[in-house]
């Protein structure tokens, strides 16, 4: 009867989070809910929240009963598909329904990102969409692992959690009861003890005090206590060692008693899911592990491995990985690596590795698409104090919905306060401002900081600077390729008046422009409005008036950020590539250059690679790809260096780790290859041109790495249609006919990003090498403008030619501009 009692008493906490049909729970009451009406396929609720099946709620607002407005909203799951997870849903569904089993899914996601809503997808179906949920003849368990983070052993109401669900399909049988009983029969004996002790070894007298050993497990103090009483008048010699061993040795006879009746746990589970489940499916979703005590999530991910691996069921864990991992880590910290005689490691525990073991299905939420995230954040409120506010959240606070919902909360309160305020603020706070303050105070709280307690006139000149920084980008874009301070049609002279209007930012910001969360306020405060900007900039205005948005905003703390997930090991040193020393043809025949004039290239521009001659160069060293974002991140770090346009603090734009880094001038790349001098005692340095030249065209004086007829599958220029880097190396292949290596094996030295050589630009210097062999060239003494050779997605194949030539100011930097090391014995070339 007390087993019964207790299993109910579990069950009825979790039967509010997803039981059995018919029954209706509030969730934070945990009592039949009166407001519920049901209906065919959904329930609609304001401000309530229900996880049946054949419910449905408000996607999280409340609302002001009176006027029926949005003033906050709250953080309950949803089941409306909002983000538009309906294709994932229905993924995972049809896995769920078809994978073979026994069957583990994890899916992943930092805390807020909408793990537990798409799992209800997946279980209850998604309202006014061609997916229902389940099929109803599926046994289905939902466990709510924090409710349950202070029972003694978690693990023992998950189990009891899934036997409540099986039990709604076989009913009360032998079997379940046998169950049952043999997860309490541990417990018993863990409550009470069951402990002898042999009396006879413990000598002739023991000390009152002797019985306080410290074992837990043992039965009370008192009788103890009062059994040493009664030996007081024996005596022994050493009677704690003697009455501890005794102790622990009736432990371990308890202990393997338990084991046993574990052990036949998983055998009787597998014959009762197959005597009432099979050939259906029995489907355990596990939410907020993540959140519970690390021993004890560990503990529920072992009972799945070790007690219901079993055919027909499926278990989907709702986890964030990375906690989760560090809580394996942390729980085994102890078990140290052992090595083999001859010193290695042959064991350790990590946490990535321990979840492979048991989740057969990693399942990452997916990064929520801009547009989906717009229709999100203005579905949050039905009283946005102006229809733009909603971009502002949706552009500047990245793509976790609990981040954003706590926003617009502060967002919407703040609002209401100026509106109550009106008579003091109705000519000064407008919204689209008021909302800009509030995103900055969220993803930048250092930055929010300064302006409020320093200067709020740094925000008008930031925006300035960003907005100058956006109009010359856009400037660029419109005359296509990069423009040239010396040369190439529309791009003729734009360095000179880009540079004339250069803005810079305050020195006082400096150090918070390379910090995380800077890439979001340079979104925020470069938004194009519809409306225009007049109330949605902060140029024009005073500072009294900019601090009025401060001293309303510091009225509520800043949300906290969500937690940075460590970066994995960095990897220093790029691969390189050996050239041997030798002689090549450098530049472009008479024919080569007709042909490149024919397809397009500018015919001034041309001159400047003729005459082909001969240049002879001693060995180096130059590298496969060019700098990646990860590599480049290492310097950055380490270095202290400013960050490039589009990086978050350290941070590399999303998913691009291996993409070739851009935006660094020539000045960033050589003080890259200082940085990695210094870090690894080798001589890294830009390539001469002469050098790239010859690593991405041989000896033979082809046009392209691969030959003389272009290909655009095997780079990537306007022609690919990418319009974006790449990962470098994706038009390798280890098949030559296929690939767009140089003969050497250099990847990416046609199309992708321009590249930074060491040398000055001179228009002059091929003419001076005619009928004659150089060797090993040097860069003019002095010049205007860096040599960049490549080409680049942005450009055409003829800018991908190995033998045309590009220059550009040192100091200034592109989105399609990058660069490559080199390396020689000696130090030969000054940078």
């Amino acid at each position: 009867m007390r087993i019964q009692s207790i299993y109910r008493r579990i069950w009825g906490r979790c039967h509010a989070n997803g039981g059995t049909e018919g029954v209706k729970y509030h969730h934070r009451r945990n009592s039949p809910c009166p407001t519920l009406t049901r209906r065919s396929t959904a329930l609609q609720l304001r401000g309530y929240t229900c996880s049946r099946s054949t419910f449905d709620h408000d996607p999280g607002r409340t609302m002001n009963s009176k006027s029926g407005k949005t003033y906050i909203v709250n953080d309950q799951p949803t089941e409306r598909d909002a983000l538009d997870f309906t294709p994932y849903v229905e993924t995972l569904a049809d896995i769920i329904q078809t994978g073979n089993t026994p069957l583990t899914i994890g899916v992943f996601g930092g805390w807020g990102s909408g793990k537990t809503s798409l799992m209800r997808m997946v279980k209850n179906g998604i309202p006014d969409s061609d997916y229902k949920g389940l099929p109803k003849d599926y046994t289905v368990a939902w466990f709510d692992a924090w409710k349950y983070d202070k029972e003694e052993t978690l693990w023992r109401a998950f189990l009891l959690n899934v036997l409540f669900a099986v039990e709604q399909k076989s009913g009360e049988t032998e079997e379940l009861k046998t169950l049952k009983t043999m997860l309490y029969r541990g417990l018993e004996f863990e409550k009470t003890g069951g402990v002898t002790i042999d009396l006879a070894k413990l000598g002739a007298k023991v000390a009152e005090g002797a019985v306080q050993i410290g074992l837990s497990f043992i039965p009370p103090l008192k009788t103890l206590a009062e059994m040493a009483k009664e030996l007081q008048k024996s005596g022994v010699g050493n009677i704690e060692g003697a009455f501890e061993n005794s102790i622990q040795r009736e432990r371990s006879k308890i202990y393997a008693e338990q084991v046993r009746s574990l052990e036949q746990f998983q055998e009787k589970f597998a014959t009762l899911i197959q005597s009432y489940i099979s050939p259906n499916r029995l489907v355990v979703f596990v939410d907020d592990l993540d959140r519970c005590l690390p021993e004890k999530a560990i503990q529920v991910l072992e009972a799945i491995k070790l007690f219901l691996d079993v055919q027909d069921c499926v278990f989907v864990l709702g986890i964030d990985q990375d906690v989760i991992a560090r809580g394996i880590e942390m729980k085994y910290k102890d078990v140290k690596d052992k090595k083999d005689a001859d010193g290695k490691p042959h064991f350790t525990i990590e946490g990535i590795k321990y979840l492979e073991k048991i989740i057969q299905l990693p399942f990452q939420i997916p990064p929520v698409i801009q547009d989906d995230m717009s229709a999100f954040v203005e579905g949050l409120s039905g009283d946005w104090p102006h229809a733009e506010c909603h971009h502002v959240f949706a552009e500047g606070l990245g793509d976790n919905p609990r981040n954003i919902k706590r926003t617009v909360n502060t967002f919407l309160m703040l609002s209401k306060l100026a509106e109550k305020r009106k008579e003091r603020l109705k000519e000064t706070v407008k919204p689209i401002r008021l909302a800009k303050v509030v995103a900055i105070q969220a993803v930048h709280p250092d930055l929010f900081n300064l302006l409020l307690k320093e200067e709020p006139r740094y925000l008008r000149e930031l925006e300035e600077y960003y907005r100058a920084e956006s109009s010359q980008e856009r400037k660029m874009e419109k005359g296509g390729e990069s423009p040239s301070p010396i040369g190439r049609g529309q791009g003729e002279g734009a360095g000179e008046e880009i540079a004339a209007t250069r803005i810079e930012p305050p020195p006082a910001l400096a150090p918070f422009l390379s910090q995380r969360g800077i890439a979001a306020v340079r979104r925020i405060l470069t938004m194009q409005h519809k409306s225009g900007g007049e109330e949605a900039n902060f140029a024009g205005l005073s500072t009294d008036e900019l601090k009025v948005y401060f001293t309303l905003t510091r009225s509520v703390e800043a949300p906290q950020a969500a937690p940075a997930v460590e970066a994995a090991r960095l990897v220093f040193e790029p691969q390189m590539i050996r050239i041997p020393a030798g002689k090549f043809l450098m530049g472009s025949t008479k024919e080569q250059a007709a042909q490149a004039i024919k397809d397009g290239a500018d015919k001034d521009w041309v001159q400047n690679e003729q005459p082909q001659h001969t240049v002879e160069l001693s060995e180096y060293s130059i590298g496969k790809y060019p700098i990646t974002n990860r590599e480049y991140q290492a310097f950055l770090r380490e270095a202290k260096y400013s960050p490039p346009r589009g990086w978050d603090g350290d941070q590399f734009p999303a998913d691009k780790g291996s993409h070739p880094v851009v935006n660094v001038s020539w000045n960033d790349a050589s003080a890259y290859c200082k940085w990695l001098s210094e870090k690894t005692k080798k001589n890294y340095r830009l390539p001469t041109e002469a050098e790239w030249e010859k690593a991405a065209r041989g000896e033979d004086g082809r046009i392209y790495p691969w030959g003389n007829n272009f290909d655009p599958k095997k780079a990537n220029t306007a022609e690919s249609k990418v319009g974006d880097t790449t990962d470098v190396g994706k038009f390798s292949s280890n098949d030559p006919a296929q690939s767009g290596d140089s003969p050497y094996g250099c990847a990416d030295m046609a199309g992708n990003v321009w590249e930074w050589c060491n040398d000055w630009f001179d228009q002059k210097e091929y003419k001076n090498r005619a009928d004659k062999i150089t060797k090993d060239p040097q860069s003019p003494q002095k010049g205007d403008v860096r040599v960049l050779r490549g080409g680049s997605f942005y450009g055409h194949r003829w800018s991908a030619r190995c033998a045309d030539r590009n220059g550009y100011d040192p100091d200034s930097s592109y989105l399609n501009r990058g660069f490559r090391v080199a390396s020689s014995p000696i130090n030969t070339f000054d940078i």
